[in-house]
């Protein structure tokens, strides 16, 4: 089975160094490191963990961003569903698909670190931009 996984895409104009905090640029770099080595759950986690971490370190990012938006950014459906698919893994509380030990787990994986990928993509263009 061929392992397709998205790209993070990064754009030059973002300016990371300048508008995000110190801990979310390593988890970025963390991420990127994932990406390209297929680490399926990692994704997921450090995906959901940077997206926390931004909202809660100070950074030149926020600083700029009105309560309206931070609440309007930080509170997507997909945003929930990426918190809630990272809790279902770290805090194991009973089964948990992609990790039930059958055939079609690793394509559940696969499909949910992509979907992890994707939310971070929009995620970052939509507080960058």
């Amino acid at each position: 089975m061929k392992k397709e996984l998205s790209l993070l895409i990064i754009e030059e104009d973002f300016e990371l160094d300048k508008n995000l905090g110190t801990h979310s640029l390593q988890l970025l770099k963390e991420l990127v490191s994932l990406i390209n080595s297929q680490n399926f759950l990692s994704i997921i986690i450090i995906s959901a963990t940077l997206i926390d971490v931004i909202k809660n370190e100070q950074s030149r990012l926020l600083n700029r961003l009105s309560g309206i938006e931070v609440n309007s950014i930080f509170s997507s459906r997909q945003i929930s569903w990426l918190r809630a698919r990272r809790n279902s893994i770290v805090h194991h509380v009973g089964p948990t698909d992609g990790l039930l030990g059958g055939e079609k787990e690793e394509k559940v994986l696969l499909h949910d670190a992509n979907k992890s990928v994707k939310i971070i993509n929009k995620f970052l263009k939509s507080l960058l931009r």
